[in-house]
């Protein structure tokens, strides 16, 4: 194989010979992949001249396997004492990204085991991905619990005592992390048992003991449209600086969504994203753009320092796992304000709910402030619930949307929070739409029964 002296392009000698596409100059042999290209040097060989070369391979990139050739430009990292080639510097951080993962121990956000380790309890991890569970319990004196499309179904196993709860909880959790629930704290840790799942688990102490809460995170992020959510999630990965939230109650996905939102800007555009999480849920392995993921308790001691100090980092997104009191809420609206694309999830029902609980954890003294930061910075929020199928296969998502027009920001600066719901019902030219009207599409489809309605009845009248 060799080069066009022309265009450079690759070229086999049996299709440039088959194809009467040589030429001799000077003693040498030179191929072309067209016939202009072959008449281009005909008119100036010696511009040309001396560039067609046999094209050599020098090394495979060590994360995709493409072949590295003479003359392409390649990515070279030293990483415990040993070289690696890779072919672009996307390849490179991903590798790196990786190998710092697989090589970590003890400040490890994911604790690693073999399947080996415990067959009993990894039977139970086993059959929670299996049924698709979104949760699995243990706890002393119980028969382990999984929970299904929020019904709870308990394994056939004899219930647990405190000697295989301390086994588990030993086995899994890191010194660190130990030495918290030691104290009387309660812990949160990631355990990625391998060929299986990854897995978040609380340990925490109650009346009859230790319990310990298990969720299962797959590998995969699902995509937007595997998640069914709406269309307006395609513009808002477009958007450059502000706040858009991802809000609903515990267990309704809102973590899930953040991590597909992540992934397709990952996908799409070229950002660097920080992510501040308590732990570290999804892994997002660097495509277009460049991710730092973050875990509190690990890499920074709280939400709050990890905002403070990711200001420092040139973002162009900060993604936080939960805004959860005071201070992390004024630093994300700050970080809004500067020019930042901030996304962060919130525990609350619906888009009016979400804005009174951020301006609720202020003194009414800085609420006239708030509000007038929070109608400047705010892009959007998207609250969220799952529901139960009709023919019983599974959940589905229903949404609110809020976007942040002209008229939504005056409304928000005026303090007029109770018109915000009837102008989303109204505001389908903006792709907005109300919890409850989500729901009856949903119902109008055959996805769900009537009764949805009900299960989110109190969301729906609270204002």
């Amino acid at each position: 194989m060799a080069r066009d002296p022309v265009c450079n392009m690759e070229v086999l000698d049996k299709a440039a010979e088959s194809n009467a596409l040589l030429q001799d100059y000077e003693g040498k042999k030179y191929v072309f992949c067209s016939l202009s290209c072959m008449q281009s040097f005909q008119m100036n060989p010696k511009r040309f001249a001396g560039l067609n070369k046999t094209v050599c391979e020098i090394g495979i990139c060590e994360l995709c396997s493409k072949k590295i050739k003479e003359g392409e430009e390649y990515s070279e990292m030293n990483i415990h004492g040993k070289l690696f080639k890779f072919c672009c510097s996307t390849c490179a951080s991903t590798f790196l990204k990786k190998e710092t993962l697989d090589k970590q121990t003890d400040s490890s956000a994911f604790h690693e085991i073999e399947p080996a380790n415990d067959s009993i309890i990894i039977r139970w991890f086993e059959e929670a991905v299996k049924q698709n569970a979104s949760d699995l319990f243990l706890s002393v004196g119980e028969t382990p619990m999984l929970k299904i499309y929020g019904v709870f179904k308990q394994i056939n196993e004899k219930p647990l005592n405190k000697q295989m709860i301390d086994k588990f909880i030993k086995e899994i959790m890191p010194e660190k992390k130990e030495a918290q629930f030691q104290q009387g704290h309660d812990v949160d840790i990631g355990l990625d048992i391998k060929g299986l799942s990854r897995f978040r688990i609380n340990i925490f102490r109650q009346q009859n003991g230790i319990a310990v809460a298990i969720r299962p995170l797959p590998y995969k992020i699902p995509t937007i449209k595997e998640l069914n959510l709406p269309d307006v999630f395609e513009d808002l990965i477009r958007i450059r600086h502000g706040m858009v939230l991802i809000t609903g109650p515990a267990g309704s996905g809102k973590t899930t969504t953040l991590a597909s939102f992540i992934n397709t800007i990952n996908q799409n555009e070229e950002r660097h994203i920080i992510t501040i999480e308590d732990p570290i849920e999804y892994i997002i392995p660097n495509q277009r753009s460049l991710i730092h993921q973050r875990e509190v308790g690990w890499h920074t001691n709280s939400f709050a320092d990890g905002l403070r100090s990711s200001l420092r980092e040139n973002p162009d997104i900060i993604v936080i796992g939960e805004l959860r009191d005071f201070e992390s809420i004024s630093l994300a609206i700050q970080a809004a304000e500067t020019g930042h694309l901030v996304l962060g999830t919130l525990h609350s029902g619906t888009a009016t709910q979400s804005i009174t609980r951020i301006l609720d954890a202020f003194d009414s003294e800085r609420q006239a402030l708030i509000r007038t930061q929070l109608a400047q910075s705010l892009q959007a929020i998207c609250s969220q619930r799952l529901i139960n199928r009709m023919d019983g296969t599974g959940m589905i998502v229903a949404t609110e949307v809020m976007v942040a027009t002209l008229a939504l920001r005056n409304i928000i600066r005026q303090n007029r929070i109770q018109e915000i719901r009837s102008y989303i019902q109204t505001g389908m030219r903006e792709k907005m739409h109300t919890l409850q009207q989500s729901i009856k599409a949903l119902i109008e489809a055959g996805h769900v029964s009537q009764d949805a309605l009900d299960e989110v009845k109190e969301d729906i009248l609270t204002i």
